[in-house]
């Protein structure tokens, strides 16, 4: 006997490399000034180095990303009426695609 029936299904897990994980999450990858995935660090540029670098701090607690900080930012990004305003916030929150919010 065949029926049809509907199947929803969700993703709970992805795994890739990290450039490919950036592209698929729509941020910029592990060298940016936003690089985690996971937390809220901010990176600090070298000039001598020419490369950004995570110092951490022991002693202070980093906000963990999560899915609600996302919708945050996107919606941001989607609400700013002024090109220039969207352009900043793109920048702050190291989007990699920015044509996506426009």
């Amino acid at each position: 006997m065949q029926c049809e029936f509907i199947l929803h299904a969700y993703i709970i897990a992805w795994t890739g490399d990290i450039p490919t994980l950036s592209k698929v999450m729509n941020i910029m990858d592990h060298n940016s000034y936003s690089g985690c995935r996971f937390c809220d660090i901010k990176g600090i540029y070298s000039e001598k180095h020419k490369h950004i670098y995570f110092l951490t701090d022991l002693k202070k607690i980093y906000t963990k990303k999560n899915n609600s900080i996302w919708l945050i930012h996107i919606n941001e990004i989607k609400t700013a009426v002024i090109i220039k305003e969207k352009e900043i916030l793109l920048k702050q929150y190291d989007n990699y695609n920015n044509h996506l919010y426009y």
